[in-house]
């Protein structure tokens, strides 16, 4: 790894070298054999521990750099597999409420609204464990991540109960051109988009910042 601070190094010794040089030399011309070659000891000697502090220093601060860099890199990996984990949720949300999940022969608790064993309560299980490792990597105290993991989770099981509702017929739903209009549902449906899309926003955010 190339050492950012060697320039520096070599022009303070080359610097001290040509000055002590020059106070060597000086005393040569002035007769002082024996007073230059102590002094030129002196210099070499204060040289060789200015080199060594130097050195020691730039050791420890690739050692420093390298922790750094292992630990975003684990830190990175985290985010990674939240976002997956996220996505996971995404696309079981979508079958499971729009799709090839809703269909006949569901459990007792699904026909009631209730997400238990299902695969969208699977998925969402599975994110808050990430959330929570994500939380842990990065000290956050406030458990912000498995926060919004639950947030999504509470959203989802509302809207289930609502479906279930809508199954029923919920005499508060209205009918609109043929089509079933409940507010709720809607409302609902919003608050999840709009849950979904801040979530995946942060992480981005999360994952700029450790790219840095």
């Amino acid at each position: 790894m190339k050492d950012s601070y060697a320039p520096g190094f070599w022009c303070a010794t080359t610097a001290l070298g040509l000055i002590t040089a020059t106070y060597f030399y000086g005393v040569v011309q002035a007769h002082q054999i024996e007073q230059a070659l102590v002094f030129f000891n002196s210099a070499l000697g204060l040289i060789g521990v200015l080199a060594m502090a130097v050195l020691a220093w730039s050791a420890h601060e690739n050692a420093q750099l390298k922790k750094r860099r292992e630990t975003q890199g684990h830190t990175l990996v985290r985010i990674w597999d939240t976002k997956v984990a996220l996505r996971k949720v995404e696309t079981v949300f979508d079958r499971y409420f729009w799709g090839s999940y809703w269909q006949p022969g569901r459990t007792f608790q699904e026909v009631m609204g209730d997400l238990a064993g299902t695969p969208l309560e699977k998925s969402l299980e599975a994110l808050k464990r990430q959330c929570e490792g994500l939380d842990e990597e990065i000290h956050d105290s406030q458990w912000h991540w498995l926060d919004n993991a639950r947030e999504l989770s509470t959203v989802a099981t509302a809207l289930a109960r609502q479906r279930y509702l809508l199954d029923f017929c919920d005499p508060r739903t209205t009918i609109k051109g043929g089509a079933v209009v409940d507010r709720e549902m809607e409302t609902l449906v919003y608050t999840w988009s709009a849950r979904l899309r801040a979530f995946d926003h942060q992480l981005d955010e999360l994952e700029t910042e450790y790219n840095v």
